[in-house]
């Protein structure tokens, strides 16, 4: 059977608790075939909300909002300081110029 059909069958002579759920299902029901119908997920986004949420947490407080900004974008790996472009961007360089030379 399909779940469809499953929770349109009479919740007659189930217990409380099953018949809860399903009544639940039924209100829901329009949003349980979406999730299976479409593979978009919220996902990522909650694991960025938990990411903030726990360094909120942990770091008791910043002085600035600007340093707690930061801090979320090193966590979140969007952030990289310029004293690290040119540090890396240097060492392609060098690796350049002696793969010419060579």
């Amino acid at each position: 059977m399909e779940f469809k059909e499953l929770i349109e069958k009479s919740t007659i002579g189930l217990s409380d608790g099953v018949s809860k759920a399903i009544n639940t299902m039924r209100k829901h029901k329009e949003y349980m075939l979406n999730s299976v119908r479409y593979s978009i997920s919220n996902g990522s986004l909650e694991g960025i909300n938990n990411k903030i949420k726990v360094l909120k947490r942990v770091s008791y407080g910043y002085n600035s909002f600007y340093n707690f900004r930061l801090r979320i974008l090193v966590v979140s790996r969007l952030f990289v300081s310029e004293y690290k472009n040119n540090i890396s961007f240097k060492g392609v360089l060098k690796n350049a110029k002696q793969h010419c030379i060579a």
